[in-house]
């Protein structure tokens, strides 16, 4: 501990002495890097960590449908078919509202 507080001594009396002001903004601007350098390194590490969180993992794979007003769908190897085979007097129809 002696041997840094001896360097820095050294460092400050061969600088810091005759250039005041001009030691003081180095070094604040050396601080001010070595925070920032330090901030951004924080905010990468907890991008990373929330990503790892919020992406759930996604089974790959496509899905495929055909025929008239078939729907958009996702998934891993679906295969839909819409038909239209039932006859359209067939459905119940609905009631009157008078």
């Amino acid at each position: 501990m002696d041997k840094i507080t001896n360097i820095l001594k050294s460092i400050y009396e061969t600088f810091g002495t005759p250039y005041p002001k001009l030691s003081l903004i180095v070094v604040a601007c050396l601080g001010a890097g070595l925070f920032a350098g330090v901030w951004i390194f924080a905010a990468k590490q907890v991008a990373k960590d929330h990503q790892a969180s919020v992406i759930p993992s996604q089974v790959g794979g496509s899905a495929s449908t055909s025929g008239n007003n078939s729907a958009a769908v996702t998934g891993s190897g679906n295969s839909f078919n819409y038909d239209q085979s039932s006859s359209v007097g067939n459905k119940p129809k609905a009631p009157n509202k008078e």
